[in-house]
């Protein structure tokens, strides 16, 4: 009985995070293409530059607060008010100093005034991404809250897209819009927390707990952190090493790339609660359903692989328009990425972050975030964005292998134990 309702409630959440990521990321989808099609590929790739950088910004700013706070309300749903209260306003205050330092730096830097105008809007979406709460509705299982929140944004964005963003000159107007429709959204989604699933107490917020928090979650921040090096330094390596087109069209092909990889982390997140209370019940079992879902994630991850490779050139010149012809190459070699995510996403996500080994998780970061640095400066001077595609494979090769290792010494443990 207890097997029927676990089966039952992961496909509802999967199905409610498949049906909202689907709907919003389809209209992300159409808004890049749009932007990409009116600001033309320099104007597209400096938009893409600055977000580049953004990303980097948003994983100070987390800290691993979100991953390790959906794995301690997944824990201890009684806690959620306590957990989610803190952590949000810890976020908030990293984000204050993570922005007045950003922006110190961008009115020094000797760049272009439009583009320094360009980050400073960028980067004041670090606030809303602190404000964002879905990691609380993550834990609780309430996936169709995720799900809608994703939507609104989607929709909202890209109507004021469409409605406002007419030629090259209007790139600025992107960030801005992005950073009112989630300003609006994320306070909402407080509001709707607070008053229908947690209750929110003054007397829960402590400060002086703060600092142990953030000690005990930064080893998956900083993970987090390694992670995005080779998913995202490439895109930046690229924009100091080559040309803005060369950025556009590299990041026209890791659009369609993030559409595979965007499934696969939704499956992810939804077996992350699950896992995490099977970890504290029951070693063992918590076990064999690891290997069940591993050989049912490869049984699809594997033929949609290749199948995409061979498909590539179609979905390019179908998204994003003859101009755009060149990152096929890149996506063919970037789709090979999305074996070695999967490897990762199941043995690192799903066993070494639910069991508490955030320390191995790091190591398999940092490794993979080392190798990808080594190769993109090898391979981009000598291959341009397919060097910048190889190096992303390999790097999650080698967080794989890692992963992989470090969470079957975990279970070899556990049977001894």
């Amino acid at each position: 009985m207890e097997l029927n309702i676990t089966r039952k409630q992961i496909a509802k959440n999967f199905s409610w995070l498949l049906a909202g990521n689907a709907a919003s990321g389809l209209l992300n989808f159409f808004a890049i293409i749009y932007i990409a099609r009116v600001l033309g590929a320099t104007a597209f790739g400096l938009v893409q530059f600055a977000q580049a950088f953004l990303l980097y910004l948003v994983i100070i700013v987390d800290a691993g607060l979100s991953t390790y706070g959906t794995r301690e309300i997944a824990r201890e749903p009684g806690q959620a008010g306590q957990v989610s209260s803190n952590i949000l306003l810890l976020r908030l205050l990293i984000a204050f100093l993570t922005f007045a330092l950003s922006l110190l730096v961008c009115l020094f830097l000797p760049i272009p005034g439009t583009l320094r105008l360009l980050f400073i809007i960028t980067f004041l979406l670090v606030f809303y991404r602190a404000f964002s709460i879905d990691w609380v509705f993550q834990g609780l299982e309430k996936m169709e809250y995720v799900a809608a929140s994703k939507f609104l944004f989607a929709a909202a964005s890209f109507g004021l897209i469409v409605a406002l963003v007419k030629r090259p000159e209007h790139l600025l107007a992107v960030p801005l819009i992005q950073l009112f429709v989630g300003f609006v959204l994320a306070v909402f989604m407080v509001f709707v927390l607070f008053k229908f699933f947690v209750v929110f107490d003054r007397k829960l917020v402590a400060p002086r707990n703060w600092l142990n928090i953030f000690w005990l979650a930064i080893p998956l921040g900083l993970s987090t952190l390694l992670m995005q090096i080779y998913d995202n330094l490439d895109t930046i390596m690229l924009g100091f090493m080559d040309k803005p087109a060369t950025v556009g069209i590299y990041s026209a092909a890791y659009r369609i790339f993030y559409i595979f990889a965007g499934v696969l982390s939704l499956w992810l997140a939804t077996l992350l609660p699950v896992v995490c209370r099977k970890i504290s019940d029951n070693k063992a079992d918590a076990g064999l359903f690891q290997k069940k879902i591993f050989r049912l994630t490869l049984l699809c991850v594997v033929p949609v692989t290749i199948l995409a490779y061979f498909i590539a050139p179609f979905l390019i010149g179908l998204f994003f328009g003859q101009g755009y012809g060149e990152a096929s190459l890149a996506l063919r070699w970037l789709i090979w990425a999305l074996i070695p995510l999967a490897i990762n996403g199941i043995y690192g996500g799903l066993v070494l972050i639910p069991a508490g080994r955030f320390n191995h998780f790091l190591a398999a970061a940092g490794a993979g975030a080392l190798i990808n640095v080594v190769m993109n400066f090898i391979l981009i001077p000598c291959f341009s964005f397919v060097g910048a595609a190889i190096a992303t494979v390999v790097a999650q090769g080698v967080a794989a292998l890692i992963a992989f290792y470090f969470s079957r010494e975990y279970f070899a443990l556990t049977e001894k134990a």
